[in-house]
């Protein structure tokens, strides 16, 4: 069983494009620009955003070797026969979630970032230092997991299917992530360029719906996708 290229595209692209990861990334980049004492620094900026993009990078990539692993056994058991619909479910109805969101907002159950998550990396952004930065990027993808994580779920699961070697895998699993980064990587460039942090936050504000919905649609995409192979 092969991979799609366009379609593990798509799927990174969306993924990427996750308002919890997008949210975090203005926000971080916001409080170095505006509290960071060297706001006017693009090259401190850049080298900061870089290291804060490939924590995430990293925290992502050995997320998703992780879930691979445990979905190339599970799907070699007895469990394999209803593995794909256990997962294909749980994407639909997270997809659905995510919909509920952009139509109900106020509805109870919600695929974000934690309250309590927030505020711990929030309080670290006052001592933004190379390493703090790291630690940053490491815990939002942690406290991001609720929707950064499920569509990332369904795409490891086609792959430990696919059959393919290791080396393979591991070239896909870098792909997706590279694609995954993309947009933060959009983010850093325009906000070192100067745009204002203001007009940031409103276009994230306006555009927060279009995000879910869009993550919305695929993971109910990609749920019955799985059930159905």
């Amino acid at each position: 069983m092969g991979i799609n290229i366009p379609l593990l595209t798509a799927a990174a692209l969306t993924n990427g494009l996750n308002p919890c990861g997008i949210g975090m990334m203005i926000t971080f980049l916001g409080y170095l620009i505006v509290f960071g004492g060297r706001g006017k620094d693009k090259n401190w900026i850049i080298k900061t955003g870089v290291v804060y993009i490939l924590a995430v990078f990293v925290t992502y990539l050995l997320t998703g070797l992780l879930f691979y692993g445990v979905a190339f056994y599970i799907q070699r058991w007895w469990l394999a026969s209803v593995f794909k619909y256990i997962v294909g479910g749980a994407l639909a109805i997270t997809g659905l979630i995510q919909l509920k969101d952009v139509f109900f907002p106020d509805m109870p159950i919600h695929l974000r970032m934690s309250m309590k998550g927030f505020e711990k990396v929030t309080k670290l952004m006052s001592k933004a230092s190379f390493g703090v930065t790291a630690l940053i990027g490491f815990l939002t993808t942690v406290f991001s997991t609720p929707c950064m994580l499920p569509l990332y779920i369904g795409t490891t699961a086609v792959i430990a299917r696919s059959g393919l070697g290791m080396a393979k895998v591991l070239g896909f699993f870098l792909y997706y992530n590279l694609i995954f980064i993309l947009p933060l990587i959009v983010i850093l460039l325009v906000m070192a360029g100067g745009k204002q942090i203001v007009n940031m936050k409103e276009w994230e504000h306006k555009n927060t719906k279009w995000m879910r919905f869009i993550l919305g649609v695929a993971l109910i995409l990609v749920g019955v996708w799985i059930g159905v192979k």
